[in-house]
């Protein structure tokens, strides 16, 4: 009988530490994504627009979730991937750096959602933070951003001192 509860116990909890395990673990995909989603904060930090344009599918866009004057929420017009680029590749005269932190990654088949919490500074002077979703597809090429919403705040920020200062 002891034996046999033995064996129970240890497949029940061999079961749950491999669960747990699978669980907490990223996945391969997951991390294939976030190092996409990292290299966008690089490319742009380094005011790179062939680096950032190449996470990006040829017809991605960016929109912005905000509150209108009157309190109403609202999203901004689509802006494409293009205008964006054209805007790291003017020649950034200021070092515009997004810092990340609570990334989270889901994924499901070819599709991918990827959320984290930001502090935007440029040239070292915090600006805003907020939260950015992004949403990818897998190609032929890898995973690719198809579309990305952010969130702007200038005040009521929770930054992290980790991200302070970086």
């Amino acid at each position: 009988m002891k034996k046999k509860l033995f064996a129970y116990f240890l497949l029940f909890f061999g079961s749950f530490a491999a669960f747990c395990q699978s669980s907490l673990v990223p996945s391969s995909e997951e991390q294939k994504i976030e190092r996409v989603i990292r290299e966008v904060f690089d490319g742009y930090k380094a005011g790179d627009s062939t680096r950032v344009g190449d996470l990006f599918t040829k017809d991605a866009v960016l929109q912005t979730a905000f509150y209108n004057k009157e309190g109403k929420s609202q999203l901004s017009e689509l802006m494409p991937v293009s205008k964006f680029l054209s805007y790291i590749g003017s020649g950034l005269q200021k070092v515009h750096d997004e810092r990340i932190w609570n990334l989270s990654v889901k994924v499901d088949n070819n599709l991918a959602s990827a959320w984290t919490n930001y502090a935007f500074y440029l040239n070292g002077q915090f600006l805003h933070c907020g939260a950015e979703n992004f949403l990818l597809i897998q190609t032929s090429e890898g995973w690719k951003i198809f579309h990305l919403v952010d969130t702007r705040q200038q005040t009521g920020c929770s930054v992290p001192d980790f991200i302070k200062n970086q």
